[in-house]
């Protein structure tokens, strides 16, 4: 490992940049973040679309709502079940 010294050093070797040239990479690594950003935001609101209409698509398809079935229940009644024990307060 280096110490600071060492690094000063070499940092003092090296030369400064040029600020129109830095201003220029700068200003060019914004656009790209910016444009990365809007087709994030693209994507992610045609998933949401995509999603939507499967959702609403797959809900219309069944003509009856959803019903419970009482008389085939699989698992049976334990008396320490929350709503048995609730019948004790």
């Amino acid at each position: 490992m280096r110490n600071l010294d060492e690094l000063l050093h070499d940092m003092s070797r090296t030369s400064v940049p040029d600020l129109a040239s830095l201003e220029n990479a700068v200003m060019a690594a914004f656009a790209e973040r910016q444009s990365d950003a809007r087709a994030t935001s693209r994507l992610l609101s045609a998933a949401a679309v995509l999603a939507l209409g499967v959702g609403y698509a797959g809900g219309s398809i069944l003509p009856t709502p959803a019903r419970a079935n009482d008389k085939n229940l699989v698992i049976a009644e334990t008396p320490l079940a929350p709503s048995t024990l609730l019948d004790f307060l």
